[in-house]
C-alpha cells in the first residue's frame, strides 16, 4: 500500500496540472474576414511573388515519341514592378535529374538543348526590350538536355533576381503528339 499512495498522489497532481492547462475562459473569437483578408481569384497572395504563369504549358515533341521543348507564358503579378528578364534563372527537374537551363545568346530565338529563350512578347509596351512590364506577357521556351517521356512529372522553376520563384509542376500526356498540353499538378 505504501508504494501505491505516492503513485496515486502524483497521478492526481498530474491530472490537475493537465486539466488546468486545458481550461480557458477567454471569450475572444477570431476576427471576421474583411475584403483585405479574403483571397482574390487570380491574384497572388504572396507579396514576394513577382511572376505568375499565364495560359497553358505546351510541350513540342515527336508524335508517338518524346517531348523536346516546353513553352510557357509568364506575366507580372498585379502589384509587381517591371523586371529584367536577362536576370531570370530557370531550373528544370524531373524524377531523375535537375538542371540549370541557361539563356541563349541575346535571349531571343530557338533554344538548343540545355537553353531557354524568349519566343515572343504579348501586349508589348514601348520598344522591343527584355524588360517585363505590367500587362506584358513573355512567352518562354526551354529545351532540357533530357527529353520528356509520356506521363513524366516535371517541374520548372523561374527565379527573378528579386522575389520568390515561380514553380510550375505538370505532367506529360500518355500519348505524345507534335503539340501537347502538359497537365498541371
Amino acid at each position: 500500500m505504501a508504494v501505491r499512495y505516492p503513485v496515486l498522489v502524483i497521478s492526481i497532481i498530474l491530472l490537475l496540472i493537465l486539466a488546468a492547462g486545458c481550461m480557458d475562459t477567454s471569450t475572444d473569437s477570431p476576427p471576421l474576414p474583411t475584403m483585405s483578408t479574403l483571397p482574390i481569384p487570380g491574384v497572388t497572395t504572396n507579396p514576394a511573388q513577382i511572376l505568375q504563369s499565364t495560359g497553358e504549358i505546351i510541350g513540342q515533341g515527336t508524335p508517338g515519341g518524346i517531348i523536346d521543348t516546353i513553352t510557357f507564358t509568364v506575366s507580372l503579378s498585379t502589384l509587381s514592378k517591371s523586371i529584367d528578364m536577362e536576370h531570370l534563372g530557370i531550373i528544370y527537374a524531373d524524377v531523375v535529374r535537375t538542371e540549370t537551363i541557361l539563356p541563349v545568346d541575346g535571349y531571343w530565338g530557338e533554344p538548343p538543348q540545355g537553353r531557354w529563350s524568349i519566343v515572343r512578347v504579348v501586349n508589348e509596351r514601348g520598344g522591343p526590350n527584355n524588360l517585363l512590364e505590367l500587362d506584358e506577357q513573355f512567352v518562354i521556351r526551354i529545351n532540357p538536355k533530357a527529353p520528356i517521356v509520356p506521363t513524366q512529372l516535371i517541374t520548372i522553376q523561374a527565379k527573378p533576381a528579386n522575389g520568390n520563384s515561380l514553380t510550375i509542376r505538370c505532367t506529360a500526356p500518355k500519348t505524345i503528339r507534335a503539340e501537347n498540353i502538359l497537365s498541371p499538378v
